[in-house]
């Protein structure tokens, strides 16, 4: 109680079944303890953020409180604070992420043929 717990990177070494109960156990310290996490994890960052979006995984009604320090051209220290991470403008997790599904339903498009009424279609490249 009345105790604050700094803890980086979590998900280091971790089995990512392991990420949930993690979370969870994040959160139920979290009354009375304040906690103030750092990550660069997609399923971390997702763990609480559904928490905070869906009010039958919160009962308790926490807030939780997601910011980036960013500016990678000039080093200047600015920051973005949002209830949700997922309401981030720059969200370097969320934005890989993003990239990363298009880059492979692309590919997939790219390298699969599609048979519709006995004819084939091949769909155009997706990736530049």
């Amino acid at each position: 109680k009345n105790t604050i717990l700094f803890w980086d990177e979590p998900e280091t070494n971790m089995n990512p079944k392991m990420i949930r109960p993690i979370v969870q156990a994040m959160v139920a310290l979290a009354d009375g303890v304040q906690i103030f996490v750092s990550t660069h994890d997609y399923f971390i960052q997702q763990e609480f953020n559904m928490i905070a979006a869906y009010p039958e995984l919160n009962p308790k009604k926490w807030t939780f409180v997601y910011f980036i320090i960013q500016d990678e051209a000039t080093h200047d220290v600015h920051y973005e604070m949002r209830n949700l991470a997922s309401d981030l403008e720059h969200n370097a997790i969320m934005q890989e992420f993003d990239a990363m599904y298009d880059r492979e339903q692309g590919l997939f498009m790219e390298n699969n043929v599609r048979e519709e009424s006995g004819l084939k279609f091949q769909f155009p490249e997706m990736i530049p």
